[in-house]
């Protein structure tokens, strides 16, 4: 689990990744916001450098049952925990693989 500032394009690059994956709720819920990230991901590129072709992105569509999710909806219950002291409850929406680096990055004090 990686929390990157800045461009994610730039971090990608650095990686020497070939593609990139994002995880969407939905298109009528991510969309808009999406379409502008994948404007930036792809002539960010071109026009900040360094001069690179874009990296392509895949989109993968959560679940209807889990529209409710959100990366807000878990940063919340991580500083609800950590102000009470406590783990936080994660895993009823964040697969238990994941769960430990989850917790840990969104406990940190911003």
């Amino acid at each position: 689990v990686e929390v990157v500032s800045g461009y994610i394009w730039r971090f990608a690059m650095k990686e020497k990744a070939s593609i990139l994956y994002r995880g969407i709720r939905s298109w009528g819920k991510d969309g808009a916001e999406e379409r502008l990230l994948y404007i930036l991901n792809s002539y960010g590129p071109i026009l900040l450098g360094p001069l690179r072709w874009p990296i392509p992105t895949c989109y993968l569509e959560g679940k209807p049952e889990y529209l409710y999710i959100s990366s807000t909806l878990v940063r919340g219950l991580c500083q609800k925990a950590k102000e009470e002291g406590k783990e936080p409850e994660l895993s009823s929406i964040v697969p238990e693989s994941v769960h430990v680096d989850i917790s840990k990055v969104y406990s940190k004090d911003k």
